[in-house]
């Protein structure tokens, strides 16, 4: 019931797959699209000048392995005075709930991390969103592009903020195999 919600699908279509076989929606956009790239010493820099950091954690972070580093880094900027929380979406990574154990197994305090309902209402609140390796669970087509492979599927609103900073290996799509709008905004790096 929660991968059917969270991913507005039915159960045989979570079971069997089927995310793929959505055919191109009409009027997609299929020129060429510019990204504007950052570094880690601006990331660094952007982050050190917030007042609300968002990091929202996908299978990508699971598989570098890097859920101890994000609890690091969360440490050190509420140290800070910097406040930062993550967005979980319910099913990120490959099962529902594994970024929640994740992000428990490196120490990262439970009131630290937030579901999707809880952040969405105030993401314009957020001066820097840090997404970790997600890319369906963020992907603004879930809105945007009706009739797409993930058309009103529930996603981290993440463009609403004031800077969404993107860290993965590619610009690739995710499981749904599809582009991700959000990396060709004006407040993306």
């Amino acid at each position: 019931k929660i991968m059917c919600d969270a991913m507005n699908r039915d159960i045989f279509n979570v079971l069997f797959g089927g995310m793929n076989n959505a055919p191109v929606a009409k009027g997609a956009d299929t020129g060429p699209k510019e990204h504007t790239e950052t570094s880690v010493a601006a990331t660094a820099e952007m982050i050190c000048n917030a007042k609300e950091v968002l990091v929202v954690p996908g299978y990508g972070m699971a598989m570098a392995r890097a859920q101890t580093a994000m609890g690091e880094l969360a440490s050190t900027l509420r140290k800070n005075n910097i406040s930062l929380k993550f967005g979980v979406h319910p099913v990120a990574g490959r099962m529902p709930g594994q970024m929640n154990v994740l992000l428990a197994e490196a120490g990262v305090p439970h009131e630290w991390v937030l579901e999707m309902d809880e952040v969405n209402p105030d993401m314009e609140n957020f001066d820097v969103v840090l997404v970790v390796g997600a890319n369906d669970v963020v992907n603004s087509a879930a809105q945007e592009i009706e009739g797409c492979a993930i058309w009103g599927m529930p996603v981290l609103e993440v463009w609403r903020a004031k800077k969404v900073i993107f860290c993965k290996r590619s610009m690739g799509g995710g499981y749904a195999d599809l582009d991700n709008p959000v990396f060709y905004k004006q407040n993306t790096e």
